[in-house]
């Protein structure tokens, strides 16, 4: 219904948001007085409303003859840009969009406002993480008159509520009813009764189910409750809003430590009166065990265990391997340096809190880094080795399937405890000094001949002999195919993204999943998605598997964004040489650098 501009106000020198209003071309007189007081409905609607996630109107100004609304100015995409742009949002972020938007819809019910045009285009999520929910243009006050003809709906097709659709009388139920298909389209990427045309697209919003849901898990019950056709059997706000906040609490609680854990809730809650903060819950008591099911037991002794050890007794009970590694969707998104505004949806940086997992070691309440070691002597020299050991041991073992490295975990742990012990019995002799290792010595060489790829701000080294592809005119990648077998390539590329590593990544995998080719078939199954490193740089890797059998294939992707741009480079290859190609990709990682 118009126009946002970005201007300057003078008087109190901070920069506003403007909204002009269009006018079409030929309308008739009374249309257009129609128009304006909906702007007038806009700005009052709004205007009257406190919250953190509705956007502040300042003012209504009159100039040559029609209203303009100027309003704060929020440096933030829309939710529809971002599922759009990005892909499906993680389920947990949505959960924290969805407390936001009902405490806004809570505040304007509450004072007798409907928005009626709740959408994904109408949610705002600034870059500070505040989720705010714009655009009242055709929201009703109780004391307002009736400014649409008989059989006019005003919305969008895919976000009204049934009873709108058909014409009956609608309350605050209609607006949750829409909030249901906003979170719905989030979570999942497409709206729930989406056909293709408004009239088909309104008749499945009264007679349809929703499309069954792929990636809400969780939150599947909580829209459902929102979409529910009958208003008296839908969820109301403070239904929703306690299953969310349960569901953050448990099944989308975040793994990032309590120090860099965003608020909860996402939005701050209304202080009624007598209203009290909910009681801290009591910090978890220690256990009395020392490291890990594979280390000592509560009462153990560690004088009990070397002479175990010694006496060549059993070894120490291994922890059993877990059914299957955690599959993170997304980072958690926490921010080392800054705090945490309350009302706090998405993090400054974009990123998204990480749905459910298992709890890492190293997450968990009294865990702390190791302790100094004294430099030098044989000591000094026993825990170089180890470490360059290790490091040769990680190298070798990211080689191996999935499922093989899993089984190797409760292995290494036992093997870890054996060498902790020894170094720590002071067995053989202490006068006589190992020689102390060179830290700084070069690293191995590849088992691979290779050779130097260097174009568009990219050096990194690539197996020599493959056949050089792209990387003419506009092509934005460069691919060196074995000719031995075509199936195994590497590409290089260089593209222009403003988005951080791990979303550059999620968007990529959402492209391999949503478009069919030749090199990757369906089924795509995404195997993990990870903050790394590259050239010393925050970087995300993706891994993933296309289609099944015989022409199953495995892809790993690592990606950097500087200046712009993603630097990304992946392997693919055919599944049951993936083991022996993955030392292809390793090479990749360690040599490349950006030379821009």
């Amino acid at each position: 219904m118009g126009t946002v501009w970005r201007a300057a106000d003078t008087l109190l020198r901070r920069d506003v948001a403007v909204k002009e209003v269009i006018l079409p071309p030929g309308m008739a007189p009374s249309d257009r007085d129609a128009m304006y007081e909906r702007t007038l409905r806009e700005a009052r609607a709004a205007a009257a409303l406190q919250h953190p996630a509705v956007v502040q109107v300042y003012d209504v100004v009159h100039e040559a003859g029609r209203p303009w609304i100027v309003m704060e100015l929020l440096d933030a995409r829309s939710l529809a840009d971002m599922i759009i742009e990005d892909g499906p949002v993680a389920p947990r972020a949505v959960a924290k969009i969805g407390i936001a938007l009902l405490g806004a819809l809570e505040v304007a019910h509450a004072i007798g406002v409907l928005h009626r045009d709740v959408k994904p285009a109408n949610v705002l999520i600034c870059t500070d993480g505040r989720c705010v929910l714009t655009d009242f243009g055709v929201a009703r006050m109780p004391t307002d008159v009736q400014l649409t003809t008989p059989g006019m709906v005003l919305g969008s097709p895919h976000f009204i509520s049934p009873e709108r659709a058909m014409g009956q009388d609608f309350g605050p139920p209609s607006d949750l009813f829409s909030l249901g298909v906003t979170l719905y389209t989030a979570v999942e990427g497409r709206p729930p009764f989406d056909k293709g045309d408004p009239i088909e697209t309104m008749h499945a919003v009264v007679e349809d189910p929703p499309a069954p849901p792929t990636r809400a898990g969780a939150l599947t019950q909580v829209l459902f409750g929102l979409l529910e056709k009958d208003p008296s059997r839908r969820y109301d706000v403070m239904l929703s809003r306690n299953m969310l906040r349960e569901l953050l609490a448990g099944p989308l609680a975040s793994k990032a430590p309590a120090h860099m854990m965003t608020d909860p809730y996402a939005v701050v809650p209304t202080q009624r009166a007598g209203w009290q903060p909910p009681t801290p819950a009591p910090p978890p008591q220690p256990s009395g065990q020392i490291g890990g099911r594979a280390m000592l037991q509560p009462g153990e002794s560690l004088t009990d265990r070397l002479r175990e050890l010694q006496q060549g007794g059993a070894a120490a009970p291994q922890s059993p391997a877990p059914a299957a590694a955690p599959r993170y969707d997304d980072p958690t998104g926490a921010s080392p340096t800054a705090p945490i505004p309350p009302h706090a949806v998405v993090q400054s940086s974009a990123r998204y809190d990480a749905p459910t997992g298992a709890q890492p070691a190293w997450e968990q309440p009294g865990w702390g880094p190791p302790r100094a070691r004294p430099a030098g002597g044989r000591g000094a020299a026993l825990v170089e080795t180890a470490r360059r050991t290790g490091s040769q041991l990680v190298t070798t073992v990211k080689g191996w399937p999935r499922n093989v490295q899993i089984a190797a975990a409760a292995g290494v742990a036992a093997v870890v405890l054996i060498g902790g012990i020894v170094l720590l019995s002071g067995g053989g002799d202490p006068e006589t000094p190992a020689p102390a290792a060179n830290a700084t010595s070069a690293p191995a060489a590849p088992a691979f001949e290779t050779q130097r790829h260097a174009s568009r701000g990219v050096a990194v080294e690539v197996p020599k002999g493959w056949t050089k592809s792209g990387g003419k005119g506009d092509q934005v990648f460069v691919d060196y195919i074995d000719p031995d077998d075509k199936g195994r390539r590497v590409r290089i590329l260089v593209e222009n993204s403003k988005s951080e590593p791990i979303r550059f990544l999620q968007a990529a995998g959402n492209r391999l999943r949503d478009n069919v080719s030749k090199n990757c078939t369906r089924p795509y199954a995404e195997l993990g998605l990870t903050e790394v490193e590259v050239a010393g740089k925050p970087a995300a890797e993706l891994e993933y598997t296309c289609g099944e059998g015989g022409s199953k294939r495995h892809g790993v992707w690592r990606a950097i964004v500087e200046g712009g741009k993603a630097y990304s480079f992946y392997l693919t290859t055919p599944e049951d040489k993936f083991a022996d190609s993955k030392q292809i990709f390793d090479e990749m990682v360690r040599t490349f650098q950006l030379t821009a």
